[in-house]
């Protein structure tokens, strides 16, 4: 199964939040203005540290590269 969308409008980037959220990896609180990784789909928040949205950034990033490199889902 992919975690690559259909709709590349929805893959998850870093924007800032717009409100007050909790990282779903870690369980921190996030302030509003905060650098977060964002998946749209599910509407999840990554706060900005190694262990959360710095590597489910890097997580995504690998896959597309797969996908890319063995074409396509599966």
């Amino acid at each position: 199964m992919s975690r690559r969308y259909s709709n590349q409008a929805r893959d998850p980037y870093w924007t800032t939040a717009l409100y007050p959220c909790m990282c779903v990896r870690c369980g921190a609180d996030i302030r509003r203005g905060a650098r977060v990784f964002y998946y749209p789909n599910g509407k999840k928040c990554y706060c900005d540290t190694p262990r959360c949205g710095q590597a489910a950034a890097a997580e995504f990033s690998a896959m597309v590269a797969d996908e890319r490199s063995y074409g396509g889902g599966y």
